[in-house]
């Protein structure tokens, strides 16, 4: 397939027509020149974007540009494979409307999935508009809950632009094959507004195809502004274990191993990477009190956030002179990558001295350092899954968990640091 084949962008949408618009607008802006196509799917919107759709759509694509209006809400599943039947790309490119693309978005992701037929769809790295990493890969905890690989780093951080083995990406931003989409039914239509992308790049593993992040291409994505996006979590959870159960494991802490991190266990199960002890300790050497410069510590700070010691000495350093605002922002960024017992304690007394945010930061500090029930319980059964899957890096982690905390992991809720 020429590198310059065909790309259909499906968007589904129901209502939000300011962001629509502003995401239309963007592909026109970054996308002149392409060989490309937009179908945005009107999910029976109630709002300005009935009379604007298409006069906008038309505007920026001309006969490259056109609607599909359903007669009710169907969902994002059956929105974009209405959409895909309707389009006539070679490649399907699904996009939320709650986007923005940037320069030069989309030929580094079309390059990379056509760079081998075993590759089953790409996605983009995705920024906040704040320009930290919302998602660069979907990635699974010990106890296998999902999160975002490096999500809240900032955006040029390198290990958010490696390339990793993923198990899955987002369906906010991805390109793929139609007739590779087509061959995997589409996405399943049981699900309801979430976990379909999941159950997409399931479908794909298991045909023997990869998934990738292209961090070449960037898109800022606003994140699940539709009302009522997460309502339905509890029954498409459920419809995945049922379809995919043996198709996701545990990952996190073999992804963090090859950026050269490691992932750590807190007593409450708490988890978060950190840098190898070694080098930890030698950033600290290089930078301690003595040395201290601050210009030097936020730039290596920016670089690699996950330099623990940075943050309690740049911490302390804006805190010995007087600048407790910023102090209790840098231990609030701190605590955001490393939700430890003693620095959720040392944000908790810096928010004590601030009549503003002093009781919401008592709240999130709570809830950081509550037990959990019966976490060792968790933990045996998670370590005999482990062992069960031949994953001895992730039974060794919950061995050494054990060994610390056994039984009884239990941390006292609001001890005065």
């Amino acid at each position: 397939m020429s590198q310059d084949a065909r790309v259909s962008v499906i968007i589904p949408v129901w209502n939000l027509w300011a962001m629509t618009a502003a995401c239309l607008r963007s592909l026109a802006a970054h996308g002149a020149g392409e060989n490309m196509e937009v179908v945005v799917v009107d999910n029976a919107s109630t709002d300005d974007t009935v009379a604007e759709l298409e006069p906008l759509g038309r505007a920026l694509f001309g006969a490259s540009f056109r609607a599909l209006r359903m007669a009710e809400n169907v969902g994002f599943a059956r929105g974009c494979n209405a959409g895909a039947r309707a389009c006539d790309g070679d490649l399907v490119f699904f996009l939320n409307n709650d986007t923005t693309v940037t320069p030069g978005w989309l030929p580094p992701l079309r390059a990379a999935l056509l760079a081998s037929e075993r590759m089953g769809a790409v996605g983009p790295l995705l920024l906040y508009p704040d320009t930290t990493v919302q998602h660069c890969g979907v990635c699974i905890s010990p106890f296998s809950t999902l999160g975002h690989l490096y999500e809240h780093f900032p955006g040029k951080y390198a290990a958010a632009r490696n390339r990793h083995p993923l198990q899955a990406i987002t369906g906010a931003a991805m390109l793929l094959r139609r007739a590779v989409f087509a061959d995997c039914g589409g996405f399943h239509e049981e699900y309801r507004n979430g976990f379909e992308d999941l159950d997409l790049c399931c479908t794909l593993r298991a045909r023997g195809l990869k998934l990738a992040v292209e961090s070449a291409g960037v898109i800022f994505h606003h994140t699940s502004q539709t009302p009522g996006r997460f309502d339905h979590d509890t029954h498409n959870a459920q419809v995945l274990h049922q379809r995919h159960a043996r198709s996701l494991r545990p990952d996190l802490h073999l992804l963090a191993a090859l950026d050269g991190y490691r992932l750590c266990l807190g007593p409450t199960l708490k988890f978060w990477l950190a840098l190898p002890e070694e080098e930890e300790q030698r950033r600290n050497r290089e930078l301690d009190k003595e040395n201290f410069c601050e210009d030097r510590c936020r730039r290596e700070l920016e670089r690699e956030p996950l330099w623990r010691g940075g943050w309690l000495l740049l911490a302390e350093h804006l805190e010995k002179g007087n600048r407790q605002d910023e102090a209790l922002e840098v231990m609030a960024r701190c605590a955001r990558y490393f939700p430890e017992h003693d620095v959720l304690l040392h944000l908790l007394r810096l928010g004590r001295k601030s009549a503003d945010k002093a009781e919401q930061i008592a709240q999130s500090v709570a809830r950081g350092i509550s037990p959990m029930p019966d976490a060792g319980a968790h933990v045996r059964q998670a370590k005999n899954q482990a062992r069960i899957r031949g994953d001895a890096a992730l039974e060794k982690l919950l061995d050494y968990w054990l060994a610390l905390h056994g039984k009884d992991a239990r941390v006292p809720l609001l001890e005065k640091p």
